[in-house]
């Protein structure tokens, strides 16, 4: 075992055809040097080939060539004692159990998240078990018997199927207590040809399409109080922003977060129709040997349809990722809608102020009212995007199939719902008792110098000027006004006309009345009246279209609603048929 420049593998006590008693490996300029008389772990590298000398390396074909010689060899090692910790056992224990935590605490989660669910999960029982007896896989003895014991666990609700070590979901509790109640003879029949796989799905999709109608919901209550308070400040000036651009009114400005959101509600009934498709009968993966109907298992939960393809059906999310992306939508036009009124909410603007009940206070400061709700819906924004890109990052190049990181998908869905939803009827409550000042709106919008633009389109029709001409000289007479600290309503015919030598080397002669209506903000709006525009008798227009259009979209969601309904009475009428037949 020491001659290395030989490669010998033989043990000193047997026939040692090497004359070397030495181990030949060195490191540092120095020999190792051990005795032969075993197999030792070498601290230093071979010399000539740069490979360590470690037991590791040497022993297999050791006792492979010991073994096939048949020499009984003595094989030692010299021992080198790799980490020396100074812990101690008792000082270890201190961290007995923390392995599990985010293990545990993903039960817990899960299982919070399975009583979310718990009405669609029974449901998914009840309409399996009728189509297993419809299909003779279940007696109807079997069948009865089932349904009546998960019709005993709905009345008294999820916490009812006890927890039991190991089991890391609702429905696997839920599964053992029902083979307690009426034994693995027959309790254990009720999952037969289904896995969690399109199980879990269907529910999640069930889930899904619920929070979707009833985000439906919180956005028609929105967009009714929108056009409410578009019909009250119809005529309510107040400065539209491009930077500090025109004068529109509260009203069109409501009008406009109205269409937003009437696009946000169409998204939501898109997403709807994607999400209302069954998965049931896929199994967990590759369907299933007994002769089940995936058809009138979809009709019993009011689906609409299949998700054909086993493989599609037990592995796709973009039903969440769909939902996900219309909330995010929609919370980003409530974002923007939000800015619009923290700027007006500060006191240097003083347009509008929120009600007290949707502001906070300071410690320190008295005087202070801090527009809490507004800053609420921007966080709201900015977390469900953060959360909508995890729930990508997630599932980036997963296979087809089921695994952990999906339930987190849909885990994420589910709180962007909650949190979205919430917001909407924040941000309808903040519309609906928000303090408009009218007066301050129309003073801030005459000093903001918003009626330029059509000073320049008066020129253009009064002067004969072409736009671009007319807008240089607007340009200029902005810069005087400024710089001779003359406020905007105060601008007369004699800085007009000096505006025009200096930009053009014109003389203009504005006849004061078109002066003074160029410059009135009020007037302004009045002449914005083509399709769109804000004026009172356009706002007027668009009121009345949006009602028409709200009325349309809120029957969609509401027949969507119905149906389910529906089918959701249908199948507890069965099963309470079923529980009450007697076997024929």
């Amino acid at each position: 075992d020491g001659d290395v420049r030989n490669g010998c593998r033989m043990g000193s006590a047997g026939a040692h055809p090497y004359p070397t008693p030495l181990c030949g490996n060195r490191g540092a300029g120095q020999l190792c040097g051990l005795p032969d008389s075993g197999l030792h772990q070498c601290k230093y590298l071979d010399y000539a080939g740069g490979r360590p000398g470690s037991a590791d390396r040497i022993l297999p074909p050791l006792l492979q060539a010991v073994g096939s010689e048949g020499r009984g060899v003595q094989v030692t090692t010299h021992e080198k004692k790799e980490y020396d910790c100074d812990m101690t056992e008792a000082e270890r224990s201190k961290y007995d159990g923390r392995d599990m935590v985010i293990l545990n605490r993903h039960t817990e989660d899960t299982i919070q998240e399975d009583k979310l669910s718990f009405p669609m999960q029974m449901e998914n029982h009840f309409a399996h078990v009728r189509m297993l007896w419809e299909q003779g896989i279940l007696t109807h003895k079997e069948a009865r018997a089932i349904s009546a014991a998960l019709r005993k666990l709905l009345a008294a609700g999820p916490d009812a199927t006890g927890r039991r070590p190991g089991l890391t979901d609702l429905f696997s509790n839920l599964e053992e207590w029902l083979i307690e109640e009426l034994g693995i003879e027959v309790g254990g029949k009720f999952h037969t040809g289904r896995s969690r796989n399109d199980m879990n799905l269907t529910i999640e999709r069930m889930y899904t399409r619920k929070t979707l109608l009833d985000m439906c919901e919180a956005v028609s209550f929105l967009m009714d109080t929108l056009l409410r308070k578009a019909e009250e400040h119809k005529n309510t000036i107040i400065p539209g922003y491009t930077h500090h651009s025109q004068p529109v009114t509260l009203g069109h400005f409501y009008l406009s977060a109205f269409e937003n959101f009437a696009r946000d509600l169409e998204r939501l009934l898109a997403a709807y129709d994607h999400t209302n498709l069954s998965p049931m009968g896929g199994a967990a993966i590759a369907t299933t040997g007994f002769p089940i109907n995936r058809e009138r298992v979809a009709e019993l939960l009011g689906f609409d349809g299949l998700l054909l393809n086993s493989m599609n059906a037990t592995s796709s999310l973009d039903f969440a990722y769909e939902a996900a992306s219309a909330m995010c939508i929609f919370i980003q036009n409530v974002g923007r809608m939000a800015e619009s009124l923290l700027l007006w909410n500060m006191g240097e603007v003083g347009i509008s102020r929120l009600n007290l009940k949707y502001c906070s206070y300071s410690t320190i400061m008295p005087q202070k009212r801090n527009p809490v709700a507004l800053e609420t819906l921007r966080y709201s924004g900015e977390w469900s995007y953060g959360a909508l890109s995890t729930m990508f990052n997630t599932m980036k190049a997963y296979t087809p199939g089921n695994g952990r990181e999906p339930g987190f998908v849909v885990s994420l869905y589910y709180e962007i719902a909650q949190r979205v939803m919430d917001s909407a009827y924040l941000l309808e409550g903040i519309v609906r008792t928000l303090e408009v000042d009218r007066e301050r709106a129309l003073d801030m919008t005459r000093k903001g110098f918003s009626t330029m633009t059509e000073l320049a389109d008066e020129l253009v029709r009064s002067q004969g000027l072409s736009f671009a001409a007319a807008k240089k000289l607007v340009g200029r007479l902005v810069l005087l006004a400024h710089e001779e600290h003359i406020p905007c309503e105060a601008i007369g015919r004699d800085l007009l006309h000096r505006a025009g030598l200096e930009a053009l080397g014109v003389e203009v002669d504005m006849p004061e009345e078109l002066l003074r209506a160029a410059l009135d903000p009020v007037q302004n709006v009045e002449r914005r009246s083509l399709i769109g525009g804000p004026s009172p008798a356009r706002v007027a227009e668009m009121i009345q279209w949006g009602g028409g259009r709200l009325k349309e979209l809120d029957s969609q969601w509401k027949a969507r609603g119905d149906r389910l309904k529906r089918a959701s009475s249908r199948l507890e009428e069965l099963t309470d048929a079923l529980i009450r037949e007697e076997e024929s």
